[in-house]
């Protein structure tokens, strides 16, 4: 099969009105479809709490393109009011749940669609096990075609809690259908990472401990935390950037070539790497938390300043620490 045909299927966005879908979900969506790998092929609905129809969410949608610098010719208008659709899960309960899985098969119906689904969870973390449950509850963790679950990260907030989630997951998917996903790794900086280094064979021949002292990796950002003061005050800078975003990116960095560049063998290499790096100490690292000042020419509230935060609150918003790696 064609790599990157995508088999006509039904997208459906969990937390649909929420930072990532608009940030990054909706973005990338848009750029598959200009593309013709999703145009006219596949739907995609996007579902949460907030109380809105299809209109509301096309113009949610139209809003975020505007804010990625999309533009929306004819053909893209077009498929936004032919592809996009919205439905409300209420208050989460059973029965809502059982609405949305009508949705669904009526959307298949009506696009004669082979039953294809993607559930994509892009809700806080808290609400994670909730959503599964529900799902697996009403019949939606299998259909007549294939069924794919994606579960952003965080992916638990510790091992506990995350061999909980993943044992809950297995309860209705098996392992085939789930993706736990890092969205990081969608950036196009992080994919040439890997062209970069090992198809490139003068880098490679350099990229060890004899030519490089030391790597310094740094994500910085010119906004703060916006609406996410739910999430964010509850995880902060280590558990939303870097057991995850920046670990994925060390292991890119730091891991030796692998036998193919299939994802299988890819993951053995990142294992490596993360099973070599030594023990972290407190010396190492260092949290801060950002503070009232600007950004270019506006005035950024503090940390302590934002809306719903704990003026109290000791969650960290920067974290700098040193590793050190055995295999280099």
């Amino acid at each position: 099969m064609d790599k990157d045909r995508i088999e006509p299927h039904v997208f459906v966005i969990f937390g649909a009105t929420g930072d990532l879908t608009q940030r990054s979900l909706l973005p990338g969506l848009y750029n598959l479809a200009k593309s013709g790998k999703i145009d006219g092929k596949s739907i995609i609905l996007g579902t949460a709490r907030t109380d809105l129809n299809d209109q509301g969410f096309r113009q949610l949608a139209r809003d975020a393109f505007k804010l990625a610098n999309l533009t929306l010719d004819e053909r893209m208008n077009r498929w936004v009011d032919e592809s996009l659709f919205y439905q409300s899960i209420g208050e989460e309960k059973h029965e809502h749940f059982g609405i949305l899985a009508e949705r669904i098969k009526s959307l298949e119906d009506k696009f004669q669609l082979p039953g294809n689904r993607i559930f994509y969870l892009a809700t806080p973390p808290i609400v994670f096990p909730h959503t599964i449950e529900m799902l697996g509850d009403v019949g939606l963790a299998n259909s007549r075609g294939w069924t794919k679950i994606v579960v952003e990260k965080p992916f638990g907030r510790d091992l506990e809690s995350a061999q909980s989630l993943n044992g809950l997951l297995h309860r209705w998917f098996n392992e085939p259908q789930i993706f736990r996903i890092d969205h990081y790794l969608g950036k196009e900086t992080v994919q040439n990472l890997l062209v970069f280094r090992f198809a490139n064979p003068i880098f490679e021949s350099l990229w060890n401990r004899d030519r490089i002292h030391s790597v310094q990796i740094s994500v910085a950002e010119d906004i703060g935390i916006g609406r996410r003061a739910g999430y964010y005050d509850r995880a902060g800078a280590l558990r939303d950037m870097v057991q995850n975003h920046l670990t994925q990116l060390v292991t890119l960095v730091a891991m030796e070539v692998p036998v193919s560049l299939e994802s299988d063998a890819i993951r053995a290499e990142k294992v490596k790497v993360l099973k070599s790096i030594a023990p972290i100490v407190d010396d190492e690292v260092v949290f801060g938390q950002y503070t009232r000042g600007k950004i270019g020419e506006r005035e950024a509230l503090g940390y302590l300043e934002e809306s719903d935060i704990n003026p109290n609150s000791r969650t960290e918003t920067f974290i700098a620490m040193a590793l050190d790696i055995a295999n280099w």
